[in-house]
């Protein structure tokens, strides 16, 4: 068994092309997890301060005798910077958010060029850009705090509507916000707009016009209506997670998950509630409500 076997009995990241054993190289990098990435020196030399220092004093070596390098980070981050730094034809953008948060946190370190982080990053954002805009997107936060670090003040704006269900209160969520972002203020700005969104409420409930059709006992006295209406706003904030909700016609009580009390449903009640409603017309001013509803961070 090889020494390196012993020592790293768990290396499951093998590096692809060009950094696999087949491929062209002059020297080894090998990363704290063991995964051995062959490079060449004057790639990375005319990319980066860091690896023309780090090679200046190799000789000349053979090809069956290659040096062997020491990198502090895990395969998959080293990998990640070498894609960054080698003019590789593999696709920048498939590095997860994960990485490329990690590639931002190492860039002094590695001395990687603003410009080469400037391209790899508008790259990865305009991607996601489009993903967020036609549906979901991976790791919404990383990219919020990739975006608002660097500037992009829209893409903030975007990426801020997938983030309506992250739990602000949970500590770990919150500092690594704060360390990815580079600012506190990228915080305040999701803690307003949950603020904003909430004060908001009052006139997504209002659209359905409560007091004209919840039935009489359902609104015979105070307690009882608010109590409903509690529990509409509770049915809103879930379906309101949406980073693009819209109610389709005639469906304005089932948009919020309120259905007969014989039915699947957030909020239960009589078959005379709502009744003979006009379900068109409600339907058009709850889309309304929500065209004003709060759905983005200001900038």
């Amino acid at each position: 068994m090889d020494v390196e076997d012993l020592i790293f009995p768990s290396r499951a990241f093998e590096p692809p092309p060009p950094f696999d054993d087949a491929s062209p190289g002059d020297s080894y990098l090998q990363s704290r997890d063991g995964a051995t990435f062959k490079v060449l020196r004057h790639v990375l030399t005319n990319s980066s301060r860091y690896f023309e220092r780090l090679f200046e004093d190799l000789p000349p070596t053979e090809s069956g005798n290659l040096p062997k390098l020491r990198i502090e980070e895990d395969a998959r981050t080293l990998h990640a910077l070498l894609i960054l730094l080698y003019p590789v034809h593999a696709d920048a953008t498939t590095i997860d958010i994960e990485h490329t948060l990690k590639v931002v946190e190492i860039q002094e370190k590695y001395n990687v060029p603003d410009t080469t982080m400037m391209f790899f990053l508008g790259s990865v954002i305009g991607i996601n850009v489009k993903k967020a805009r036609d549906g979901s997107i991976d790791d919404p936060m990383g990219l919020y705090s990739l975006a608002w670090r660097f500037g992009f003040q829209l893409e903030v704006q975007l990426f801020s509507r997938h983030l309506h269900a992250i739990d602000l209160n949970d500590e770990t969520i919150a500092n690594n916000l704060l360390r990815h972002a580079g600012s506190v203020k990228a915080y305040i700005a999701l803690s307003d707009l949950r603020r904003r969104r909430e004060a908001a409420l009052d006139d997504i409930i209002e659209a359905l016009e409560p007091r004209k059709h919840f039935c009489a006992a359902h609104s015979s006295s105070d307690t009882m209506f608010f109590t409903f209406i509690s529990l509409m706003k509770n049915a809103a904030r879930s379906a309101l997670l949406a980073p693009w909700p819209q109610v389709n016609e005639g469906e304005a009580i089932s948009f919020l998950g309120l259905q007969r009390e014989d039915e699947n449903r957030a909020v239960g009640w009589c078959s005379l509630c709502y009744a003979g409603a006009d379900k068109t017309r409600l339907s058009g001013r709850l889309q309304k409500a929500l065209e004003k509803y709060p759905q983005e961070i200001l900038t």
